[in-house]
């Protein structure tokens, strides 16, 4: 999980990310939460200005008292504290700048007990500056083995799908139940994982297996999974379904790919996708397997190190797979997920603000 002492380096390689113009600045903010639950809202303007800053809360999105700011400090700060002890409740934040320039923030990351790689996805801005809303999409690993407090979070949420993209087996060794949730499975398979954990174990496995294991999964999730990755999409499309989590095993690849899918529909930046996809690297705790792995081989070790982390690379192949096969990503979308230019629209309208 995150620790504390990666907090400033996940501030300093998302700020760039998040930007909103105004007529007077451009000013670039994000939030990040610790284990408690207090939040450090973080911002930078261009060009530098002096007066107000000031923050507003809300626990739900959109919705802020602008007659009733919870602080303020220094624009030339940079930032700001909001402290609570309740690392239950989610908060979102509005802050302006003299009264202006407002930016809605929320922490990205949510600490589980027993939920992997749980964060949302709201809050990347489009090219032409829209932004992805925050409290409607997010994902995750499996939450089979969800705590009390992790239930409570979900709640919170107010979660009204998930969609499971793990495989039949994979379901039935762990089955996932949510009360007053549907639970939608589109099985999507990341390669024979089960033959691979196995060589593993027996130390059967040499250096670069798990780099062509993975690069050959993400091939096989264009070459053969097309069709599943598109009723993902139609789910979507319909705005009853919302707030929606997609979840999978540690929820990395096969929902890392199709979150970047969305992005290129919506038209985030290829920067901002990347950082997107790579932050799993960032909120996958690996300590589960530490027992297993110290026993293995050094070429074993390395390949569940490859197993447990996403790489650039891997997004690289599939998108390379995509244009091998389609020529295009639009000719992707509309021939092979079959999401028409009309429904890209609808998604944009969904998401983005």
């Amino acid at each position: 999980m995150v620790m504390k002492e990666q907090i400033l380096g996940i501030l300093t390689c998302l700020l760039a990310l998040f930007g909103c113009k105004s007529e007077s600045c451009d000013v670039r903010a994000l939030c990040v939460r610790d284990e408690i639950g207090n939040y450090i809202i973080k911002w930078e303007t261009n060009p530098v200005i002096k007066g107000i800053a000031k923050l507003y809360v809300s626990d739900v999105p959109d919705k802020f008292d602008m007659n009733h700011p919870a602080a303020s400090t220094s624009i030339e700060d940079g930032f700001i504290r909001y402290i609570t002890s309740d690392n239950i409740q989610r908060k979102y934040f509005r802050i302006t700048f003299n009264d202006h320039s407002p930016q809605d923030v929320a922490a990205r990351y949510t600490f589980m007990d027993n939920i992997q790689n749980f964060r949302d996805v709201g809050g990347y801005k489009s090219k032409k500056g829209r932004q992805v809303r925050w409290g409607k999409l997010y994902r995750s690993g499996n939450i089979h083995n969800f705590s009390e407090q992790d239930s409570i979070r979900l709640i919170e949420a107010g979660i009204k799908t998930i969609i499971d993209l793990r495989t039949a087996h994979e379901v039935k060794e762990q089955p996932i139940y949510f009360p007053n949730t549907q639970i939608i499975h589109i099985p999507i398979p990341c390669g024979n994982k089960e033959e691979m954990n196995q060589r593993i174990l027996e130390n059967k496995v040499r250096k670069r297996d798990g780099t062509l294991f993975m690069e050959d999964a993400y091939i096989r999730f264009i070459a053969n999974n097309t069709e599943d990755l598109g009723d993902v999409f139609r789910i979507l499309l319909d705005k009853k379904n919302y707030p929606i989590l997609i979840s999978g095993e540690l929820g990395k690849d096969r929902v890392g790919l199709f979150i970047s899918l969305l992005f290129s529909m919506l038209d985030i930046p290829q920067e901002s996708i990347t950082q997107e996809y790579m932050s799993s690297n960032l909120y996958i705790d690996p300590s589960f397997m530490a027992k297993t792995v110290s026993a293995l081989s050094t070429d074993a070790q390395e390949t569940m190190t490859v197993l447990l982390s996403v790489n650039e690379s891997f997004l690289n192949i599939a998108y390379r797979e995509i244009e091998n096969r389609y020529g295009s990503f639009d000719n992707y979308r509309e021939t092979g997920l079959k999401i028409s230019g009309k429904n890209r629209d609808r998604l944009k309208d969904l998401l983005l603000k």
